[in-house]
């Protein structure tokens, strides 16, 4: 957040950026002291790369993450900590890094650094609370919720834009420090022009181009942050002013009212000492109520507080307390129309950088503050939030809640842009499954009986289309659960495979949109058969008419079930062996049954099946299963039962073999 971060410190900062540098800097050191940050990494990055004691480059890479941490470049932020490390850094160089993979989402990897840092610290609390933050992170991300925050992009520029604040007749002001902006003079700390007010209209689902709110409310120095009266007949706003022939200067408050279409000279309010900075102004909707951030007053960097309008003006400051205000930063203050109290803050447990907490409204001030976490929230800053709608408009309306927040979240357009958030209604659509395992009454034999069945746990689910393009893979836990976020009126199919275990596949009908749900989940469960080796696996018999090798429609489409479990097993090796019933001679009767088997191995070579996972075997009438023997009498039927092929997998976990099937369809012309 390159247009806040620079008034978080308890100094002023804003005039370093400003007024006049009395010599030329040369070096990194000059430039950090007088926060021209763009320059001192400049000039940090050549001492670094000329310094050989390693004492001082470690001085050196330090003071290079803290540069780039700045104006929020927190990759080379994180570049520079580590290399700090690497140098002997420390604990200091330590807790930073978690904080800068922290902002960046990688909370996995910054769970681990402030692990570390507990580990080694004197003050492991601190390290024990960032970790706890990042578990809590990861979980607020992964839980379900019904909004979105969008980018609203015809806003947003390369630069920094913030604080889309409700004016009159559909029209919004918002804090921007684009090239539009007045003056030439640019922010040494952030590199981007002074910022000025902006003014958009809402048109549709999108807004206008902006364009710069009328003098003199904007001049050469940095205006933001507006709060309008219930009329908007009155605004007030913060000015960082600076004038070169004095040594300090403060951002403020600013009052300007309009009369007659035009907006009066802004008058300073003198709400604080001179040397106290203030920002981010709120004005109730009665008028009644002025919140503000200011620095160097409070509990912390920046505090939240209150001020009440009596007939002589504005009442002396109240600070909002130490259950709100922390002595990190809390800013942007804004009630919504119950009189709740929404901020920001980064020393509440949140996700990164700042996060928007609710304070709710109570008798004598307000309730513990609650994060709003993901989406509202990230790891980066998130502030200046505001609730535009309370509740749909009708029954057909399916947005239940919406407004604005700020952000430099990544994906965005600038280095602060603006969103919108919405609860929209809408169907979530959830598959849960359970997988299984048999329970048999002989754990080491497999033709025993099966007693009952438990869970399995990390068997490896692959979530797949119908054309077999894998969606996303994930396991099961220790009490075999698994889970995937889907579609709705979508079929999808999954794959469940362990080592030890056969694969098993199943079909997961559509989802239906229902209008009385939010959440719709489909339910299903899996039983992945153990694998023991010397065990014969079932599968269904091909058959064949009488004297004849070409395979039957029926026993095509046995083969075609089959071809499930081979891609299912892909590292099987199967034997396909015929049989043929006791008529006709031996030696007949051999080449016969390799015809068959051939004929069955040349259809799976056909579907795709490689050759080299199949092998055909004739066995002539070697292997009857009845007693037909030659010269015996026999029905048609019994003879048809030897007729047959039969499947052997030999691999290294198994066999598999047929056995005949209930219904056996006979030739007819044999009957």
């Amino acid at each position: 957040m390159k247009a806040i971060t620079k008034y978080f410190a308890l100094l002023f900062l804003f005039i370093a950026s400003c007024k006049t540098v009395p010599f030329q800097i040369k070096d990194g050191k000059t430039a950090r002291e007088f926060l021209v940050y763009n320059q001192s990494v400049e000039f940090l990055l050549k001492e670094y790369n000329a310094e050989r004691d390693p004492v001082k480059q470690q001085q050196k890479a330090f003071q290079l993450a803290e540069s780039y941490k700045q104006f929020n470049d927190y990759a080379n932020a994180e570049k520079w900590y580590k290399q700090s490390i690497d140098l002997n850094g420390g604990e200091k160089s330590l807790m930073q890094l978690g904080l800068m993979q922290k902002q960046q989402e990688k909370y996995e990897e910054a769970y681990k650094t402030f692990d570390e840092y507990q580990r080694i610290s004197s003050g492991g609390f601190e390290g024990r609370r960032q970790a706890n933050q990042c578990k809590d992170a990861i979980e607020w991300k992964k839980s379900f919720t019904k909004i979105q925050v969008n980018n609203l992009s015809s806003l947003n520029t390369p630069s920094s834009d913030y604080g889309l604040e409700p004016f009159k007749n559909n029209q919004y002001v918002l804090t921007s420090s684009r090239n539009e902006a007045m003056g030439t003079e640019h922010d040494g700390w952030t590199g981007e022009k002074f910022s000025d007010l902006f003014e958009t209209e809402k048109t549709g689902n999108g807004f206008s181009s902006p364009v710069a709110f009328p003098a003199p409310l904007n001049s050469t120095a940095h205006e933001s942050s507006v709060t309008f009266s219930k009329d908007f007949k009155e605004i007030y706003f913060v000015r960082c002013k600076a004038e070169p022939q004095k040594e300090n200067q403060f951002c403020h408050l600013y009052y300007s009212a309009l009369n007659n279409e035009h907006w009066s000279e802004p008058v300073k309010m003198d709400l604080f000492p001179d040397s106290v900075n203030v920002y981010d102004p709120y004005l109730s909707k009665d008028g009644k109520l002025l919140l503000a951030a200011a620095d160097g007053m409070g509990f912390g960097a920046t505090d939240i507080f209150l001020f009440t309008k009596a007939d002589s003006g504005w009442n002396a400051p109240q600070n909002l307390g130490g259950s709100l205000n922390t002595p990190g930063s809390e800013r942007f203050p804004w009630l919504d129309e119950r009189g709740n109290l929404y901020f920001s803050s980064n020393g509440l447990p949140g996700m990164g950088g700042l996060d928007i907490f609710r304070a709710a409204h109570a008798k004598n001030g307000f309730k513990e503050p609650l994060n709003l976490r993901a989406p509202i929230n990230s790891g980066a800053d998130d502030f200046a939030y505001r609730i535009e709608k309370y509740k749909p408009l009708n029954a057909d309306d399916t947005v239940l809640f919406a407004g604005y927040l700020s952000s430099n979240r990544k994906g965005g357009k600038g280095s602060d842009d603006i969103y919108r958030f919405e609860e929209k209604w809408r169907n979530f659509f959830v598959l849960k499954g359970i997988a299984y395992e048999n329970v048999y009454e002989n754990p080491a034999d497999g033709d025993s009986k099966i007693i009952a069945v438990k869970p399995l746990s990390r068997v490896k689910v692959e979530l797949k289309k119908t054309d077999g393009s894998v969606l996303g893979t994930t396991s099961s836990d220790t009490a075999g659960h698994f889970q995937f976020r889907i579609e709705g009126e979508t079929e999808y199919k999954y794959l469940a495979s362990k080592n030890g275990y056969f694969s098993a596949s199943n079909t997961v009908a559509a989802l239906h949109k229902n209008q009385d749900s939010t959440l719709i989940v489909a339910y299903t469960k899996v039983t992945l058969n153990k694998i023991f080796p010397q065990k014969m696996l079932v599968i269904p018999n091909i058959y064949y008419d009488y004297d004849k090798a070409t395979l039957r429609p029926e026993s095509k489409l046995v083969l075609d079930s089959i071809m499930i479990f081979f891609k299912e097993n892909p590292d099987l090796t199967i034997e396909l062996g015929s049989h043929t019933d006791s008529r006709g001679s031996d030696a007949y009767n051999l080449k016969l049954s390799q015809a068959r088997a051939q004929s069955a191995v040349d259809y799976l070579i056909s579907k795709g099946i490689p050759t080299e996972r199949l092998q055909a075997k004739g066995y002539g009438e070697t292997k009857l299963v009845n007693n037909c023997g030659n010269g015996a009498k026999c029905t048609e039927e019994e003879h048809q039962k030897n007729r047959r092929t039969t499947f052997r997998v030999a691999s290294e976990k198994l066999n598999l073999e047929s056995i005949e099937p209930e219904n056996i369809i006979v030739d007819p012309k044999k009957e």
